[in-house]
């Protein structure tokens, strides 16, 4: 794990010294990666660095949903956080995370489509069936999404066995 700097003036400098890093990186100076790799120890840093893509394509749709607007933005922002706690629940797994982000990903995805659709006007019947067909497609990733994650959650649950003349309860090891 890599020592980050507890005090201030320190997280400064530090912060000085991640960014000049990533722009030497950016730039195609091989160089600077020795040094980045000590960042990419601390998974929150990782993300920060642009190993968040879920979040990326979350934040795309929004500022394409939202344009100009502060207010459109920043609720459906608050929106998927709201879900992704929701859905995550209190201590969720790595897997569980990604389906999350996956869910909320496809449900912004849907509809925003369908929100255009309903928005369009003057459209052939060429663009509405279009229009209808991909509004399908992101149904159909949607649903696939949450049935995942429920079905990771079923399989993650105990089986139990009820013996009810010995009145006993045992917990049964699923097989795979």
């Amino acid at each position: 794990m890599a020592n980050l700097p507890a005090k201030p003036a320190e997280q400064r400098e530090d912060f000085k010294a991640l960014t000049d890093l990533v722009q030497r990186a950016q730039d195609g100076d091989d160089a600077a990666m020795p040094a980045l790799r000590k960042y990419f120890q601390v998974p929150s840093c990782v993300d920060m660095l642009g190993g968040a893509l879920a979040q990326q394509i979350e934040h795309s749709l929004i500022e394409k949903a939202s344009g100009e607007n502060v207010l459109c933005k920043e609720v459906l922002t608050r929106k998927t956080e709201i879900m992704r706690a929701e859905l995550a629940g209190p201590n969720p797994t790595p897997l569980e995370r990604l389906l999350v982000d996956r869910i909320v990903t496809c449900w912004l995805h849907l509809h925003l489509t369908e929100l255009r659709l309903v928005q369009s006007t003057g459209s052939s019947i060429a663009q509405a069936d279009y229009s209808q067909r991909a509004i399908d497609r992101c149904q159909k990733r949607y649903l696939a999404a949450i049935k995942a994650l429920a079905t990771i959650r079923r399989l993650a649950l105990p089986v139990l066995q009820l013996n009810i003349r010995e009145k006993q309860v045992n917990n049964v090891a699923r097989v795979a």
